[in-house]
């Protein structure tokens, strides 16, 4: 995540400009995406990568005792009020408003601040 920071913080003020919607899903499939271009243009090696890593950092960070979901699904279950502990991801299909998907990436980017810091 944190060779993905310059270009998180480009796209903090309006990621939906850049993503298409204003959801953390979109926001890591936006990255996603990213990561395969550099790498299928050789720009990147993936599996050089040494870094810790934003899953297992975020659900340590936010109580979940496994880092299986995503970080994506990590921030939006505690945004909208889901405990950590007792999460069932099998049923997890919330209905989220706009306001609880703005409050997420506001999460989202005070998590990624923590993390580049580390």
């Amino acid at each position: 995540m944190k060779e993905y920071y310059k270009l998180l913080k480009k796209m903090e003020a309006r990621p939906a400009m850049w993503t298409g919607e204003l959801t953390l899903k979109s926001i890591k499939t936006f990255l996603d995406g990213y990561s395969f271009a550099l790498y299928e243009h050789k720009l990147t090696d993936l599996k050089k990568q040494s870094e810790p890593n934003f899953h297992d950092w975020t659900a340590k960070k936010l109580g979940f005792y496994e880092s299986t979901a995503g970080w994506q699904n990590m921030i939006l279950a505690v945004a909208i009020g889901l405990n950590p502990k007792t999460i069932k991801w099998e049923n997890y299909d919330p209905q989220v408003t706009k306001e609880q998907h703005e409050m997420s990436i506001r999460k989202f980017y005070e998590l990624l601040e923590d993390f580049v810091s580390v």
